[in-house]
Formats: structure tokens, sequence, C-alpha cells
């Protein structure tokens, strides 16, 4: 496979980014530590604050763990894109063309990659997500099982979005670039859109219509003609 375009940085930027702020706090949670131990060196009496400073502890304590979450998610996506385009790189012929982190000047954001080969134009778009993976039409959820000892078990959904419209929709602007084109205005160009989840603990999907192909776990595609 030729490959046009290596993946984008983007994502691996907020990941960096949201880390550096999670060390930030982490710092923060510390030196307030610290300053309330009476023995340290950074141990300073606040008098009647000294309720106040014990509270503070809860802000860089909880923001730590928010910007933690986001960073885990950015380089979750980051991996599940680099994956993606090696296994794709390697596993098809030099018929096909991969441009990957492609970006389309409509203001909705990138396109994870765009495989482009002599039987059409496949978009793909990529999750990295974990676990067991719920989806009822164009709607996803993440399942959970909550189970009290002597009771019966008990689902838990969390919503995921919905990878599949946005997979939808990013092949309807990649058709739209394609077809504003002189070269291919009159003619008929297969576009079609995929869920690729490159986790490699292979979430298990349940209620997908149909499976095309397989990266390390599971994909699904969606026909735009």
């Amino acid at each position: 496979m030729k490959v046009l375009k290596n993946p984008g940085s983007y994502l691996k930027r907020k990941a960096i980014r949201n880390l550096s702020i999670t060390a930030l706090c982490i710092v923060v949670f510390a030196a307030i530590v610290l300053s309330d131990i009476p023995h340290s060196p950074f141990y300073f009496d606040a008098g009647r604050y000294e309720d106040p400073r014990a509270l503070l502890l809860f802000f860089p304590f909880f923001f730590a763990l928010y910007f933690f979450r986001r960073y885990s998610g950015y380089k979750q996506g980051y991996d599940g894109e680099n994956r993606v385009s090696k296994i794709l790189s390697s596993a098809l012929s030099d018929n096909y063309c991969l441009i990957n982190n492609v970006m389309v000047s409509d203001g909705y954001g990138n396109v994870d990659h765009v495989v482009l080969g002599p039987n059409g134009v496949f978009v793909i778009e990529t999750k990295n997500y974990g676990g067991k993976i719920i989806c009822y039409g164009d709607e996803w959820s993440r399942q959970y099982t909550s189970k009290k000892p002597g009771s019966l078990s008990r689902f838990i959904h969390f919503e995921l979005g919905s990878p599949s419209k946005q997979a939808k929709r990013n092949s309807m602007r990649i058709k739209r670039v394609i077809e504003s084109s002189e070269s291919f205005r009159l003619r008929r160009i297969w576009v079609e859109g995929i869920v690729v989840f490159a986790n490699q603990s292979k979430p298990k999907v349940k209620y997908i219509d149909k499976i095309m192909l397989d990266v390390s776990a599971r994909a699904f595609h969606f026909q735009c003609s």
C-alpha cells in the first residue's frame, strides 16, 4: 500500500497537554499536603485558615483525575489510529493508497483514514473502545455488569456517541469533495464508511448488521452511494 500522508499529531498534542496539566495538579496537591505537615520544610501555620487549606486539597485532586482521564482518552485515540494505519499499510497491496488525518475545509474536524482503491473509496473512523459495546441502529453504548452479593446482575449502559453516524457523515464529506472535482463530477464514485475498533483487547460488539474487516478487533461498514 502507498501511504500518501502519515497519521497526524493532533491527538498526541492533546494527550501531552492534558498529561502536563495532570502533573501540575499533582504538584499543587503535594505542595498543599506538605504545607500542612508540621515537620515538613514547607510547613507554615495557616492559623484560622487551616480548615480552608484542607478543603483546597479537593480541587487539585479532582482536576488531576479529570485531566488524566482526558489524557487517557486522547492517548488511546492516538494509539488506535496509528495501529490501524500500520495494519492497513502492511495488509493491502500497492493498488491501494492510504491518506491519514484528512482535513476537510467544512469545519467538522478531520477524517481519520481514507483508503483509495480499485474497488472504491473507504472512509475509516477509528475508535479505541474496549469492553462490551452495544449498538441499536445508530445508538452506541458500553455495557457494564453490576452485581451485589445475593442479588441479580444489573446492566449499566454508558452512551458512547454514535461512531456509525460519524462514519456516515465523514463518507458524505469525502464524497462531496470528490464530486466537486471536474474529473469526477459525471462519474459515480463508490464511497464506503467504516467504523474500526482498534483496541487490542477485542471488544465484544452486539447488534451490528454486517462485519467487513477485522483490524485487531472489529470493523463495521456503512454504504454511502
